[in-house]
C-alpha cells in the first residue's frame, strides 16, 4: 500500500510541477510580447468589441449582467483574475480528492469516512486557492492603482479628456490594471456613463480603493473643481494606505504565525507519532471515544483560531 501511495503521489508532483513549468515559461514569454492580456488579445483581433466580450468570457463575466452576480464563489473566482477552463479546474479538484484519499488510507482511514472527508478537504483546499488569488490580485492592483492616477493627471495636464487618459492607462501600465483600465476604456467606448464603468471594475476586482476613485470623479463631475488635483491627493492617499497596510502586517506578523503553528502542529505531531509508533493511538480509537475527541480538539482549533485572527485583524 506504501509502495502504491507513493507511485501515485510522485506521479501528481511531476504532472503539477510540469504544467506549473509550462505556464510559467507561457506567461514569461507573453509578459516579453505584451504589456498586458488585453493587448495581447488585441494584437490578435482587431475588433474592440469581439475583445471586450472574450475578456469577460475568461474571467466568466456576463456581460449583459455583471451586477447580477450573487454567488459568492463565482464572485470570487471572477475577482481572483484567473482563465481556467472547467475541464481544467475539474482535473486540479479531481487531484487534489484522490491525493487526500489516498493520504488518509494510507494512515488505514479509507472508506466512506475517507471519501467525505476528502471531499470536504477538496472543497477547503479550492475555496483557499480561490481566496488567496483574489488577495494577491487585488494587493498587486491597489499598489499599481498610484501609479496609474499618476499617468492619469500627467494625461490630463497635458490636455487629454478623462477617456483617453483612462485609455493610456490600459496601454502603458502592466496587469492587472492595465487590462481592467482597458475593459473600462471599452465600456467608455460603447456608451456606458464613467461613474457606472468605476462601478463594474470595482465589482470586477474587488479593491475598496476603487470606491474612493469612484467618489472622487462623481463628486468632481458634480461640483466641478480641479480633478488632476483631487486625483494627485488620492494617488498619495492611496499610497499612505499601503503603507500603513504594510506596517500593520509587519507588526502582525508573529500573531499570525503563531495561529499558523497552532493549527498545523497537532496534527503534525500525530502524523509522526503515527509513523514511529503505528500503534500508540490504538487505545484511544479502541475505546470509542476517538471520534469525539477528533470533534472537541476541531471545535477547539478553530475557536482559537477565531480568537487569534480577531485579535490580529486590523480594521483600516
Amino acid at each position: 500500500m506504501s509502495i502504491y501511495f507513493i507511485y501515485i503521489a510522485v506521479f501528481i508532483c511531476v504532472l503539477v510541477a510540469t504544467d506549473t513549468l509550462l505556464r510559467t515559461v507561457r506567461d514569461r514569454f507573453q509578459r516579453r510580447s505584451y504589456l498586458n492580456h488585453r493587448l495581447s488579445l488585441i494584437e490578435q483581433d482587431a475588433d474592440r468589441n469581439v475583445v471586450y466580450r472574450n475578456l469577460l468570457k475568461e474571467r466568466g463575466i456576463d456581460a449583459e449582467a455583471q451586477q447580477s452576480v450573487t454567488n459568492y464563489l463565482k464572485k470570487l473566482y471572477i475577482q481572483s483574475g484567473l482563465r481556467l477552463s472547467f475541464a481544467r479546474i475539474a482535473t486540479y479538484l479531481a487531484f487534489v480528492a484522490a491525493f487526500s484519499y489516498l493520504t488518509l488510507a494510507f494512515f488505514d482511514y479509507g472508506g466512506l469516512l475517507g471519501a467525505i472527508i476528502s471531499i470536504i478537504l477538496t472543497g477547503v483546499v479550492g475555496f483557499l486557492f480561490l481566496y488567496r488569488a483574489q488577495a494577491k490580485r487585488v494587493k498587486k492592483f491597489t499598489e499599481q492603482l498610484p501609479e496609474a492616477i499618476d499617468i492619469m493627471v500627467r494625461s490630463l495636464s497635458a490636455g487629454h479628456p478623462l477617456p483617453i487618459s483612462i485609455s493610456l492607462v490600459a496601454r502603458e501600465t502592466k496587469d492587472p490594471i492595465g487590462t481592467e483600465f482597458g475593459i473600462l476604456t471599452d465600456e467608455l467606448t460603447y456608451g456606458v456613463d464613467i461613474d457606472v464603468g468605476i462601478r463594474n471594475m470595482g465589482a470586477r476586482v474587488g479593491a475598496e480603493e476603487l470606491n474612493l476613485l469612484a467618489i472622487s470623479l462623481s463628486v468632481q463631475k458634480g461640483s466641478g473643481g480641479n480633478l488632476g488635483e483631487i486625483l494627485t491627493n488620492l494617488a498619495d492617499m492611496i499610497r499612505k494606505r499601503v503603507m500603513m497596510k504594510s506596517k500593520i502586517k509587519a507588526i502582525s506578523a508573529e500573531g499570525r504565525m503563531t495561529a499558523w503553528f497552532m493549527l498545523g502542529f497537532p496534527f503534525f505531531l500525530y502524523g509522526i507519532i503515527r509513523l514511529l509508533n503505528a500503534e500508540y493511538f490504538l487505545p484511544l480509537w479502541e475505546s470509542g471515544y476517538g471520534t469525539h475527541f477528533l470533534v472537541v480538539s476541531g471545535i477547539l482549533l478553530t475557536v482559537g483560531m477565531l480568537v487569534i485572527r480577531k485579535i490580529i485583524n486590523f480594521d483600516y
